[in-house]
């Protein structure tokens, strides 16, 4: 991605602040938590990469201490301690359940990040709009998308009727609820089941099959996604369409996605480091949501389930997987 092209995604958030000057003191130094491994995931990489089209580059005009988890989420606190210890200039994680310790820890640290679970609820903003404390960033949320993506499924699945919703009950957002208007106003009934570990898949799509369900709902949190391969391989096992949030469910094999295309929300985050960096407070910084969203479509899934999509789907698609 070139500069201008950085500049102009990022909304005219992005401003000019002198490097120069803060290089003659120290450089800046950000603590970054992961909860992957040291090869960073794409969402990641695309921040990181972002800061350095900014001039923030790592090992050069910034110092940038990073802490990995490597999926091991009982080592977040740990870590989150570790980081805040180090005293960095900027905390940042992406992820709510990366975020949440990072903040129990921060100290007043200024925190940015992006999360996927509503801020307010979990308690690291007072709003969206002014979130008074020391977070800042932008949202994943998706929950007035959850709607459309029921509306999407009645439409390359027009014989859905029972749709098994699919939810981690500890990620905290409402699209649950958004999903369930959506599939009343279509005459479709929701039945939601809540899964709080791997260990309880299998129980839940035993259920979803006892329950006659026609199709899968899920809603998408670090848990689900994890997932995403084992719902999709039950979803062709049973001739069963599943549809998300996220584009890793339809790479995985599922027949749909529509939601934010995270690693271009991530980009955004850079502008936010800049302004903090430059002096701005956390707390005077509104929460972006989403901006730019992405229909997938898995092409090879719909063959497998027999079904015919209607071209004017296929041709609102950003990406077809064939």
């Amino acid at each position: 991605m070139k500069r201008r092209d950085f500049l102009s995604l990022a909304g005219g958030s992005v401003i000019a602040w002198p490097l120069a000057a803060i290089a003659q003191k120290r450089r800046p130094r950000i603590g970054w938590l992961v909860y992957g491994g040291t090869n960073l995931g794409p969402i990641d990489q695309s921040l990181k990469d972002a800061l350095a089209l900014i001039g923030l580059v790592e090992g050069r005009s910034v110092e940038i201490v990073f802490r990995y988890a490597n999926g091991k989420s009982e080592r977040l606190a740990e870590l989150a301690a570790e980081l805040a210890a180090q005293k960095p200039d900027i905390l940042v994680a992406l992820g709510g359940d990366v975020i949440t310790p990072l903040f129990e820890a921060s100290g007043g640290i200024p925190v940015i990040g992006g999360v996927s679970d509503n801020p307010v609820r979990t308690g690291i903003a007072a709003s969206l709009a002014k979130p008074g404390k020391n977070f800042t960033g932008v949202t994943f949320l998706t929950d007035e998308m959850a709607a459309k993506r029921i509306e999407l499924l009645k439409e390359v699945a027009p014989a859905a009727q029972r749709v098994a919703a699919v939810f981690n009950p500890l990620h905290l957002d409402d699209e649950l609820t958004f999903a369930k208007r959506g599939a009343d106003a279509l005459g479709i009934q929701l039945i939601p089941y809540a899964i709080k570990s791997a260990t309880d898949l299998d129980t839940v799509l035993r259920n979803a099959s006892a329950d006659k369900a026609d199709s899968l709902f899920i809603v998408a949190s670090r848990l689900t996604n994890f997932l995403a391969p084992r719902f999709a391989q039950y979803g062709q096992e049973k001739g069963l369409p599943v549809i998300a949030a996220w584009r890793e469910f339809t790479a995985s094999g599922a027949l749909l996605s529509y939601g934010p295309n995270r690693t271009f929300e991530a980009r955004r985050l850079a502008g936010y480091v800049q302004k903090v960096l430059s002096g701005t407070k956390p707390a005077e910084l509104p929460i972006e949501q989403p901006v730019k969203f992405e229909l997938v479509i898995n092409i090879r899934t719909a063959k497998s389930l027999g079904l015919s999509l209607p071209p004017s789907i296929v041709t609102r698609a950003d990406e077809l997987i064939e």
